[in-house]
């Protein structure tokens, strides 16, 4: 490994944990206190899908921006502007009855920016990290991204428990995980290099085209696209469904949700070093099956339902989604040009998050009804949808050969 990938490692590794730090203290904070707020997850969901339409917008920016401007200031801007709004937002929010159309604007503002700065991150990972590391490197990256999803629960139940923590506490904690996430992005060893064959600007409508043409002649890049849709919709209603589970089947308690939490965390953690210390490439068909078998856990685990059920929901969940971002965007850049990395990675957030608001909405109705039941329902979406994918990938390898 050169001397600029090792550069790379620490600022690429760093900025999104401590950005996913604060933001992880912030939504558990805003998940707890408006469930017990309301006693539902209606406005949560609300609030959460409204938020998510954030996420098409940034989509449809980032081929624009992340393949024709520098990528180390988008992500420089983006963790600016995300530091800007929480502090503001801390300012003018009611702690006693926070407002709900500034809530709404304060989520979508950051949704925004972690839709641009993400792809950014990935697409610049390829440019400052040799191939052959890409995979180890993704792995680790999302371990600490897991870790700091683990050690968020951990912040945030402690938080809760002090009587007068309100939303300001949380905004100006997440913003100054943002300020910390900043000063990482200014030490990535990153100079764009200038197309001199292209250097023609293109609209938001041209560069979505682009993508989607790119797409159509990758078949593989089309079947990560759909697993990424529907692994959000499912993971929609998981998260709406911890709070209201913890609230009302085991004594309202905020311990049990931070435990919850905290268990998928470390999941998460055992995942990614799972992922890391694999000598083996791993191939999409692997990742394929292991949501499909955590979706018979979901259904046998929904259908069982106790306390210890619920921490081995959270558990297998944790080592899985991490397996599962941590190689599909590795697959996602070796099967791309870097040129055209910021298009195919917008296009595929734009399905990847344009599936959330769906979920939001669709799980924050009905989670309130279906209740426990809610993890089989999401547990057969998973086996249903990624037994197609199985299938699928099975007959396009017997059509190449």
């Amino acid at each position: 490994m050169n001397n600029s990938s090792k550069k790379a490692y620490f600022p690429l590794i760093f900025s999104p944990f401590a950005s996913q730090l604060g933001s992880a203290i912030y939504v558990l904070g805003l998940n707890w206190l408006l469930v017990r707020a309301t006693g539902n997850t209606k406005l949560l969901g609300l609030i959460e899908g409204l938020g998510g339409l954030a996420f098409l917008l940034g989509d449809f920016l980032v081929g624009l921006l992340v393949d024709q401007y520098n990528r180390k200031k988008v992500l420089i801007w983006t963790d600016t502007i995300s530091t800007l709004m929480c502090l503001s937002g801390s300012f003018y929010v009611n702690n006693e009855q926070p407002q709900i159309c500034l809530l709404i604007i304060i989520t979508f503002v950051l949704n925004l920016m972690l839709a641009l700065n993400y792809p950014a991150a990935k697409a610049i990972t390829p440019e400052v990290v040799i191939k052959i590391y890409l995979q180890k490197f993704n792995a680790i990256s999302n371990t600490f991204f897991n870790l700091a999803n683990m050690a968020a629960p951990l912040v945030g139940g402690a938080l809760l428990t002090i009587k007068n923590i309100d939303f300001s506490e949380f905004l100006l904690i997440n913003a100054l995980s943002y300020i910390v996430a900043l000063c990482m992005n200014f030490l990535i060893p990153y100079k764009k290099v200038q197309d001199e064959k292209n250097n023609a600007k293109e609209s938001i409508v041209t560069s979505t085209l682009i993508g989607f043409k790119y797409v159509k002649n990758h078949s593989n890049l089309l079947m990560y696209m759909l697993a990424m849709g529907i692994f959000n919709f499912c993971y929609a209603g998981f998260l709406l469904a911890a709070p209201y589970i913890a609230h009302h089947f085991f004594q309202g308690n905020s311990t049990n949700y931070s435990l919850f939490l905290t268990v998928s965390a470390v999941g998460g953690l055992l995942g990614g070093v799972w992922l890391t210390f694999q000598k083996r490439k791993i191939k999409p068909e692997r990742i394929y099956r292991e949501q499909l078998f955590y979706g018979i856990m979901l259904v046998f685990c929904g259908i069982f339902f106790s306390l210890a059920a619920w921490i081995l929901i959270a558990l297998i969940y944790g080592i899985f989604q991490a397996r599962f971002f941590g190689s599909i965007t590795t697959f996602i850049q070796d099967e791309t040009d870097i040129k055209f990395l910021g298009r195919i990675f917008g296009l595929i957030f734009l399905f990847f998050d344009g599936i959330q608001p769906l979920g939001d909405f669709i799980f924050g109705f009905f989670v309130s009804s279906w209740q426990r039941w809610t993890y089989v329902i999401l547990g057969i979406c998973l086996a249903i949808f990624f037994s197609i994918l199985l299938y699928s990938n099975r007959n396009s390898k017997r059509t190449i050969n």
